[in-house]
């Protein structure tokens, strides 16, 4: 089993705006390429775009610039990768969503409400 180093000193956050053709199998290949530099991918969301044949994959992992160009490099030659982009932490904004199931009943829907 490989051994995996957990951050190294000198990475940085990144956050990777990934345009691909919606086709089975991109997304694997677009983790797998991560997996074989042995990075570790910190957030990792798939989104479709305006167009149906488009999604948008939006990966965040901690990466030193010299990985980092040579996966951005290898992620341009996937089959059905469109565009990547490297967001830029100050001009870019994020936000988390967190979905909560609550039992309520009648009686006290409105209160947790």
């Amino acid at each position: 089993m490989a051994n995996y180093p957990a951050s190294q000193p000198g990475s940085k956050r990144h956050t990777l705006s990934v345009l691909v053709e919606n086709r089975p199998g991109v997304l694997a290949r677009i983790a797998g390429l991560f997996a074989r530099r042995a990075f570790n991918i910190n957030s990792l969301s798939v989104s479709p775009t305006e167009r149906p044949d488009i999604s948008r994959v939006t990966v965040t992992a901690e990466v030193e610039e010299v990985p980092l160009e040579q996966i951005i490099k290898q992620l341009n030659k996937l089959l059905h990768v469109l565009k990547i982009v490297d967001l830029d932490p100050e001009t870019t904004v994020e936000r988390e969503l967190v979905l909560i199931k609550v039992a309520a009943d009648e009686s006290n829907r409105s209160d947790v409400l």
